[in-house]
């Protein structure tokens, strides 16, 4: 299952990476531009207006060219009811809320995870949510201390993952920035970064969830990369 977690972080660490392609070419366009002038009378205006409109054309076509596999995949899908989608991100959304949300909170762990499990019915005793992630996530947040760090969703992407008859499977990663650090946390709190899975059947009801934080190393290479591309508001 770890494999399988990192193997999704890869896939939309991609995607992310993707959106700093118009920041790679804009700094092209100056360092091209500035190439241009250094040489002084004989690079013209005119050219260097053919080369922001060149990389221009490149990056408008790679977007046109993205938006066409995405949408030829989607039709690929048997039986796929883009109702339905959104429907299902906007519920996994709310989950994904409601889990972190548990960093802000002055309930204990298992004060936490009964609520948890009376709200949601697909989880039990044994459910890796329960037993491992909330845990995990209210400790590294500082809210087994009392209330931690309050966070902010910035950017959230969830995609289908699996069709499959009447069942939808869905893969999620999300940006989560502190804007309220615990009194025990370090005032230089990072953003985090989740993982999460669930599936759901035909009427939108939820039959399973999973969720990681992601490592360290992982988070770091993440923020660097959405760094790169322009803000954007949370999707899905």
């Amino acid at each position: 299952m770890k494999e399988e977690v990192k193997d999704k972080l890869c896939q939309h660490a991609g995607k992310i990476l993707l959106g700093g392609t118009g920041a790679l070419l804009t700094l092209s366009v100056v360092t091209l531009g500035a190439g241009l002038l250094s040489d002084g009378p004989a690079a013209s205006d005119t050219q260097a207006d053919a080369v922001v409109q060149k990389l221009e054309s490149n990056l408008g076509d790679a977007r046109a060219k993205l938006a066409t596999q995405h949408t030829a995949l989607l039709v690929q899908l048997p039986g796929m009811d883009i109702e339905r989608v959104n429907r299902d991100r906007a519920t996994g959304r709310s989950l994904l809320l409601s889990l972190t949300d548990s960093s802000a909170s002055t309930r204990t762990v298992k004060e936490q995870q009964v609520l948890l499990d009376a709200r949601y019915g697909f989880l039990d005793r044994k459910s890796r949510v329960l037993t491992e992630f909330v845990p995990e996530w209210m400790t590294a947040t500082g809210a087994t201390k009392g209330a931690g760090t309050t966070y902010t969703l910035s950017d959230l992407d969830i995609d289908v993952s699996r069709v499959q008859g009447l069942n939808y499977s869905y893969t999620g990663v999300a940006r989560l920035d502190p804007i309220r650090v615990g009194p025990d946390q370090n005032s230089a709190a990072k953003s985090a970064f989740v993982v999460f899975t669930y599936f759901t059947s035909e009427d939108g009801t939820v039959t399973s969830l999973d969720a990681y934080r992601a490592s360290s190393k992982t988070r770091d290479a993440l923020a660097a990369a959405s760094e790169e591309q322009p803000s954007a508001k949370p999707t899905g």
